[in-house]
């Protein structure tokens, strides 16, 4: 629970959903509002310190986090349309609550209002990678992490209810972008 609690906390504060307070994480700024498009309608958000690129319908925010006990960065990439729906990739360091895939679904389960749907796990190229969408009272949610050796990596759609078509319809061109950079 720690683990998507904390991807979820690092979401927000890319989408400038939540104020930045002293007992949360120190946060680098690299770009706001980045809003130059690849020819397509979406916009290339390679993240400045991480080792990952995506392709976002829309225009985005990209920074770094320092976790303040640890030190640890994790680097994010993401925005939120103007219809509420945000998009989101994560980059983190392999910890004891990340290390196993399977419980990241089970915590969301935990949580009696939402339902967990459409779970799919495969390992490719060295990375294992679980997808798996929720459900819940007013919102969702599509995610995809991968875990390679080093890394972990989260990419998210979370939406208002109202808007869901939108987001499925970006889901798959979204997960499909994500690369590596060798960093």
């Amino acid at each position: 629970m720690r683990a998507a609690m904390s991807a979820l906390l690092l979401i927000a504060l890319a989408l400038g959903s939540l104020p930045v307070k002293a007992e949360q994480p120190k946060l680098e700024m690299h770009r706001v509002g980045v809003n130059v498009g690849d020819g397509s309608g979406w916009y290339l958000a390679k993240s400045t310190k991480g080792s990952f690129s995506v392709r976002l319908p829309i225009p985005f925010n990209d920074f770094t986090t320092y976790d303040a006990g640890t030190g640890s960065a994790s680097h994010v990439v993401g925005g939120k349309s103007t219809e509420g729906v945000k998009f989101a990739a994560v980059e983190t360091p392999i910890t004891a609550a990340t290390a196993d895939l399977e419980s990241i679904p089970k915590a969301f389960s935990s949580n009696p209002s939402n339902k967990v749907s459409d779970v799919a796990r495969n390992m490719r190229d060295g990375a294992d990678t679980l997808s798996f969408a929720v459900d819940g009272p007013s919102s969702g949610g599509y995610f995809r992490y991968i875990r390679t050796k080093e890394r972990m990596y989260m990419l998210s759609i979370e939406y208002p209810k109202a808007y869901r078509e939108l987001a499925t319809a970006n889901r798959d061109k979204f997960f499909a972008s994500f690369e590596l950079s060798g960093k």
